[in-house]
């Protein structure tokens, strides 16, 4: 249906009156309408009763670990405030831990009938799985005994069930509509006698397995309940613990960080300009070679009738001649484009190892070798 141009009119005029909160203090009563617990908010939304607990955590670690810039100091308060809601979480798992152990000792039966209760209500959705979780407490087996029961006045009274009944008596087995054909007592025309020996074997096995299983097991489950160990936790404990988890988790994450800020801040910018630069690999060769040139002028001289004359500093040192050369000609590379005649490449002036033969080439050598020798 189109709207009328008066109706859309109407309709701005309703919208302006409700706008929500106008004032600061409105605005912040409103953002606290959703919270309960506070484990999970965020954006600086904190529940009154931690206020005081994250001020308190936050000058502790202040005083304890004087941060030295703003970011440890904002680090600081993460975890200040994870540590208050871990602190809150403990004390919500405590407390659940002690009301746990209270309605084991006072209502058992009461709080289990109850869940059974929540179960059942989803029996003519799900027959087959509702009907097997009913199964797995005795205060189950009680209530699907309890139905049997009424199932069972008009049998005494030789009257077959209706079609109600039917499929009361079919959920209870666990039979869903797809398969009540294979049940012919599941039928309003089937006859009462067939009907009551389905009861009566439907209501022996729940009776066996209530008394028998059952009941034994939900004695030591009750006792465990009031030492304070839940085999069965409650939703809002397993809430809780999840919260719990999730707080650790930011509070761990936060002291890492504000750790590693501390250790990197421990390495001052300042000590690493005191060191001294790095030698010039080239003037450091350089010094080397004249050190060595300087050995061989302090070596006293030759005698000039037993050893020839020489003008070069480095007669008889091919290797040193050629590492002076090399080295002149990589300082003095900008200034000239050609390299000097005397800056011959050192790997061709040293020494190369013999290649290595193998077992073919090193027998023709010898053969070579004792055929030389023979002519000769």
């Amino acid at each position: 249906m189109s709207c009328t141009e008066a109706r859309r009119l109407a309709n701005q005029r309703t919208t302006q009156k409700s706008t929500g909160p106008k004032t600061e203090a409105g605005k912040l009563a409103s953002r606290m309408n959703s919270l309960t617990r506070g484990m999970r908010s965020e954006h600086g939304l904190v529940p009154p009763h931690l206020t005081e607990a994250v001020a308190k955590h936050n000058k502790m670690l202040i005083d304890a670990y004087h941060p030295d810039t703003d970011n440890q100091a904002w680090l600081l308060e993460q975890v200040a405030d994870a540590a208050a809601r871990l602190d809150f979480c403990q004390f919500m798992i405590r407390a659940q831990i002690n009301d746990m152990a209270d309605r084991a000792d006072l209502c058992w039966d009461e709080d289990r009938s109850r869940a059974v209760e929540e179960i059942a209500a989803r029996l003519p959705k799900d027959p087959s799985r509702t009907a097997s979780r009913l199964r797995e407490t005795a205060q189950g087996c009680r209530w699907i005994l309890a139905r049997w029961d009424a199932l069972g006045v008009p049998l005494i009274e030789n009257k077959g069930w209706d079609e109600d009944q039917c499929n009361l008596a079919a959920t209870l087995m666990g039979v869903g509509p797809d398969l009540r054909t294979s049940y012919p007592a599941l039928n309003p025309s089937a006859n009462p006698t067939d009907q009551a020996e389905l009861m009566c074997a439907q209501v022996d096995s729940a009776y066996i397995l209530m008394t028998e299983a059952l009941e034994p097991l939900d004695a030591k489950e009750r006792e465990l309940a009031r030492m304070g160990y839940a085999l069965r936790p409650s939703k809002e404990y397993l809430r809780i613990e999840r919260y719990e988890s999730r707080l650790r988790k930011v509070y761990n994450d936060a002291m890492h960080a504000f750790r590693q800020s501390r250790a990197e801040r421990a390495v001052r910018p300042e000590s690493l300009t005191c060191l001294p630069p790095e030698p010039d690999p080239i003037a450091l060769l350089k010094a080397q070679i004249n050190g060595l040139v300087l050995e061989s002028e302090l070596e006293p001289e030759p005698d000039p009738e037993s050893s020839p004359s020489s003008e070069s500093p480095f007669e008889g040192k091919p290797i040193m001649a050629m590492l002076a050369a090399l080295i002149e000609s990589v300082g003095h590379g900008s200034e000239s484009t050609s390299p000097s005649p005397s800056a011959v490449p050192l790997a061709s002036a040293l020494p190369r190892p013999a290649a290595p033969l193998n077992r073919k080439a090193r027998r023709a050598r010898e053969k070579a070798a004792r055929k030389h020798k023979s002519v000769g």
